[in-house]
């Protein structure tokens, strides 16, 4: 039950009891209780409502049980995508190297593209510069073509004049011959300076050939590199739409993740609000007891027939073989709260004679099996002077309320009714209500 609010549990218990007293007891004159019958009555009711109580809380209990369980089902799950995310997170990384591995590989053909276009580009030039210097010596070809014709049309034009009257005169004929030698002579000069030209030209053409072939291989040099640059892309391509489909899922798998934790988040709470409620109720619950044991104490007050107790001492309400205590009196941290008697089960005390500890009158008598506050069937007899004893958790009880016994005299027979997990006898002893440590009394054995 946790650390029990005393404070509140007062407030609870004068509120129950002011609650029950004016509901159930007639008033009479100042507002005392017009007959003890009526006590009965009314703890009764408060009984009954401390069942209804507990059974809500049985309730709540289970709920929390099913809300537990989906808490526990939920971080499973999130325990299983914690170790999904992390490998996918893995993979992840492993692709991000590959890619940034394939891109680097993509930025070396491209470099080397750069290299042969540059390459490709200075051939260009060269041969542009060739084809240039061609031109030029063809033109100047041309122009040493057109002198010379030029020339030959001058000699031939003079021929024609000239050239016979020196064939008629022999004293003419070295300056004929002459005059042809230094035609020839020019003829040859300019013959050998065209062809020169023209092995200029064909070299320079040679020149040019050489370098579109090494142009032809650049560019297949090129298109391999591209067709290599474009093997890598569709690579890399595939690479980050792999990357892509495991950041996806992992994704899915943090947004699932991120679900189960606020459901998580939300049953907690709902774990909470129960467990406040449970705690509210269990007040409540005390609030009860204690509202009870105040109309047990008043109806004992007011029992004035009631002998007091022997001086002789308590008798033990076992046999003097079942003396085994599994629970005193005190805080109980198994409960959490005070425990207000002492619990005593040894093996095999089921159905075992319950004594009465000292002769009294029998003022409460349960025997339904109800719960009864948790007592389940239960006895309380009132031995004078403010004395009481309760004998809790009986499977039978075979005294009726009003009835006086003596010490000694069988009450009932051991159980496990009520909040019990098991055959024993819940033993307490009351001094005007209030629950006193039965060992603070003597007890003979029988």
């Amino acid at each position: 039950m946790g650390n029990i609010n005393m404070k509140g549990i007062a407030r609870r218990a004068c509120a129950v009891f002011a609650a029950v007293c004016t509901a159930a007891a007639p008033v009479i004159g100042g507002g005392a209780f017009a007959d003890t019958t009526d006590y009965d009555q009314e703890i009764a009711q408060l009984e009954q409502k401390a069942e209804q109580i507990k059974k809500d809380n049985e309730a709540r209990e289970q709920k929390i049980d099913s809300l537990s369980g989906n808490v526990d089902e939920n971080n499973a799950q999130m325990g299983l995508l914690q170790e999904q995310i992390e490998g996918i997170n893995d993979e992840i990384t492993t692709y991000g190297q590959l890619i940034t591995t394939q891109q680097q590989k993509i930025g070396e053909k491209e470099n080397e593209i750069y290299l042969i276009e540059q390459e490709i580009e200075n051939k260009q030039t060269e041969i542009e510069n060739k084809q240039t210097e061609i031109e030029e010596l063809e033109a100047q070809n041309k122009e040493n073509l057109k002198k010379f014709a030029k020339l030959i049309r001058a000699l031939y034009m003079n021929n024609t004049a000239e050239t016979l009257p020196i064939l008629e005169g022999s004293d003419d004929w070295y300056n004929f011959f002459t005059y042809v030698d230094v035609v020839q002579n020019i003829s040859e000069q300019n013959m050998d300076f065209m062809n020169g030209l023209l092995d200029d030209i064909h070299h320079q053409e040679d020149l040019i050939t050489g370098l579109e072939q090494d142009i032809a291989q650049l560019n297949a040099d090129k298109a391999d590199l591209l067709d290599k640059k474009t093997a890598l892309e569709s690579e890399l391509e595939d690479l980050e739409d792999k990357k892509s489909e495991v950041q996806q899922i992992a994704n899915e798998r943090t947004t699932d993740l991120y679900n189960l934790s606020s459901d998580n988040q939300e049953l907690k709470n709902q774990i909470s609000q129960i467990n406040s409620e449970i705690s509210a109720s269990n007040e409540d619950v005390e609030a009860i007891n204690a509202a009870i044991k105040e109309l047990i104490r008043k109806k004992q007050a007011e029992n004035s027939g009631a002998p007091v107790y022997s001086s002789d001492g308590f008798r033990w309400p076992l046999d003097s073989n079942l003396q085994y205590i599994t629970t005193y009196f005190g805080y109980d941290a198994w409960r959490g709260g005070n425990h207000y008697g002492i619990d005593v089960g040894n093996a095999g005390i089921g159905g075992k004679n319950i004594y009465a500890a000292q002769g009294g009158t029998v003022i409460t008598a349960y025997g339904d099996g109800g719960w009864h506050g948790g007592f389940g069937n239960y006895i309380i007899i009132d031995h004078g002077g403010g004395l009481s004893t309760v004998y809790a958790h009986c499977s039978a009880v075979t005294v009726s309320v009003g009835q006086t016994v003596n010490k000694g005299d069988v009450i009932g027979y051991v159980g496990t009714t009520g909040w019990s997990t098991g055959n024993h006898l819940h033993f307490e002893t009351r001094v005007d209500g209030t629950a006193v440590n039965p060992f603070s009394y003597a007890y003979e054995y029988v």
